[in-house]
C-alpha cells in the first residue's frame, strides 16, 4: 500500500493546491501527506478513522456521497473499489462532487496481468479476489464479498460518467510469467493493424502496455470533462 500511496503523492503533489477528498482513507496517512503540502483535505471511511477528525465523515461508499455539488478539486480512492457493490453509482457521485475539470485518482488490483490470467486458468478465480478467506474481526472490510472488475470495466464507467483518462500506470511491475509478455503484446499488436476506431486503438494500447500486463496494481488518473 505504501508504494501506491507514494505513487499517488508523486502524481499530484505539484498540482495547484485545492480541496481534496480522500475516500476510504483508512487511518488517513495519504490525505495527511497532502495536507502537509498545503491541500485542504477531507477524509471519509466506513471502517477506520484518521487521526485528524475535524473534516472526517463516516459513511458507506455504496451510498450517495454526503457532499455538495462541485465541492472538490481532487478525489482519491486507493484500493477500495473492490469492496463496493455499485461501481457506476460511485463514478456518478464522484463526478457530481468534483469541480469542473477536477481530477479523480483511483487504484485497484489488476486482474489483467499475465500472472493473474494464468492463475485464473488454474483456479477459476483471481488471486487478489479469493472467494475463501478467514474471518478477521479486526479487519471488517476484509469480510466483504469482493466485486471483481478489470481496467476495461473502469474504462467504460469513467467514459460513461463524464471522465477522460489522462494516465494509467502501475507502481509495482511483476516479473511473473514475463516470458508471455512479448507473445500477448504481439497478439494485441495484430489487432491494431486492422482497426480504424481511434478510441478502440487507444484502449488496446493501454491493454498491451507493460503496466497493464505486468503491474499488480493500477493507478488511473482521470479528469472531469
Amino acid at each position: 500500500m505504501q508504494r501506491i500511496h507514494d505513487a499517488i503523492y508523486a502524481l499530484l503533489k505539484d498540482k495547484q493546491k485545492g480541496t481534496l477528498l480522500d475516500l476510504a482513507c483508512g487511518q488517513g496517512q495519504l490525505g495527511e501527506t497532502f495536507g502537509e503540502k498545503g491541500f485542504n483535505v477531507f477524509f471519509a471511511d466506513r471502517y477506520e478513522t484518521p487521526r485528524d477528525t475535524s473534516r472526517y465523515l463516516k459513511f458507506d461508499l455504496n451510498d450517495p456521497l454526503p457532499y455538495k455539488n462541485e465541492l472538490f478539486d481532487i478525489i482519491i480512492c486507493a484500493e477500495s473499489l473492490q469492496y463496493l457493490k455499485n461501481h457506476e453509482a460511485f463514478f456518478s457521485e464522484t463526478n457530481r462532487v468534483l469541480a469542473s475539470e477536477g481530477c479523480l485518482v483511483i487504484s485497484f488490483p489488476n486482474v489483467l496481468t499475465l500472472s493473474e490470467r494464468v492463475y485464473f486458468l488454474r483456479r477459476g478465480w483471481f488471486s487478489c479476489f479469493r472467494p475463501v478467506r478467514g474471518n478477521n474481526p479486526h479487519k471488517e472490510w476484509a469480510n466483504v464479498v469482493y466485486h471483481v472488475f478489470s481496467f476495461v470495466n473502469i474504462y467504460q464507467l469513467l467514459k460513461k460518467n463524464g471522465f477522460k483518462i489522462l494516465k494509467v500506470f502501475s507502481p509495482d511491475i511483476s516479473k511473473k510469467n514475463g516470458w508471455l509478455y512479448p507473445l500477448i503484446k504481439g497478439l494485441y499488436s495484430l489487432g491494431l493493424l486492422f482497426d480504424r476506431d481511434t478510441e478502440k486503438i487507444r484502449l488496446i494500447k493501454w491493454l498491451m502496455s507493460r503496466d497493464l500486463l505486468c503491474g499488480d496494481h493500477l493507478i488511473v488518473y482521470s479528469k472531469k470533462n
